[in-house]
């Protein structure tokens, strides 16, 4: 992702990533679709036009480029990805919460520059929590 060189700022603090999601007993599937509904969040929320003015738009169109590639992919997995999970601790409206919460955040703060760093941090740490639950999926 394009690092951003703005000064720190202070902001309430961002959501943090729910790392229970990871800490749960996985099945390979749920794991890919736990993976698949992150992606599809992470491009809603990097496609947004406020990104825009804030990214730099090749390593921006790039990075939404192999998002979709992979979310394809785990489309054509999982086709009803939804009925993978029962019960109370649904991992999924978890994630939809965690997302909700950003787009909340940087709407708090007017999406600006200092936001979009801050979401930037978190959209790297998803990905990074990604390639945990990729190893669930093997």
């Amino acid at each position: 992702m394009a690092p951003s060189h703005t000064q720190p700022c202070r902001l309430q603090e961002p959501p943090s990533f729910p790392d229970a999601l990871l800490r749960n007993n996985l099945q390979p599937r749920q794991a890919a679709a736990t993976a698949l509904r992150i992606l599809q969040h992470l491009f809603h929320t990097l496609s947004t036009n406020s990104t825009r003015q804030h990214w730099p738009a090749q390593p921006r169109s790039h990075l939404l480029s192999k998002l979709q590639h992979h979310i394809h992919h785990l489309e054509q997995c999982l086709p009803d990805s939804a009925a993978l999970f029962k019960g109370p601790r649904n991992p999924l409206l978890t994630i939809n919460k965690y997302f909700r919460d950003i787009q909340l955040f940087l709407h708090a703060h007017n999406h600006s520059a200092c936001a979009w760093d801050h979401v930037r941090l978190e959209a790297r740490a998803s990905l990074q929590r990604l390639h945990s639950l990729a190893r669930t999926m093997r």
